[in-house]
């Protein structure tokens, strides 16, 4: 299941009747990053593309971007396309500056130029995935 499906119900979760009744104390939350749009391979996060959201502890890795480092991904290019509702990950951003080496990284893997087309194909998979 896509991540951002998962993060939907967890926050919906908690708001539905009969949701906790009879539980433990709450889990501790966590914030995090998502994605406001959807970015395509090469764009840059700017303020406006992120999004605070709590999530249980649980869910949460190392490789999450947390609120207290957003700042470090703002200015930065995602190596792969992001779907609106994604976690941002460390796994997302280039390392380097070189626009040479990411765009031979784009035209190996056969990912087109447009956001629009990377956006549709990488919805194609994660429906495609779902039957």
């Amino acid at each position: 299941m896509r991540r951002h499906v998962l993060l939907m119900l967890a926050l919906l979760l908690p708001t539905m009747p009969g949701a906790g009744a009879g539980e433990p104390a709450r889990q501790a939350k966590v914030t995090v990053m998502v994605a406001v749009r959807d970015l395509a391979v090469g764009e840059m996060v700017t303020e406006a593309d992120i999004a605070e959201v709590q999530v249980d502890r649980e869910w949460v890795t190392t490789s999450v971007v947390g609120a207290e480092v957003r700042q470090y991904i703002v200015l930065q290019r995602v190596l792969h396309p992001v779907l609106k509702g994604d976690l941002f990950t460390w796994n997302l951003f280039e390392t380097t500056w070189d626009s040479k080496l990411r765009e031979g990284c784009t035209q190996a893997v056969g990912t087109s130029g447009t956001a629009l087309e990377q956006v549709s194909r990488a919805r194609q998979v994660v429906l495609q995935k779902q039957r």
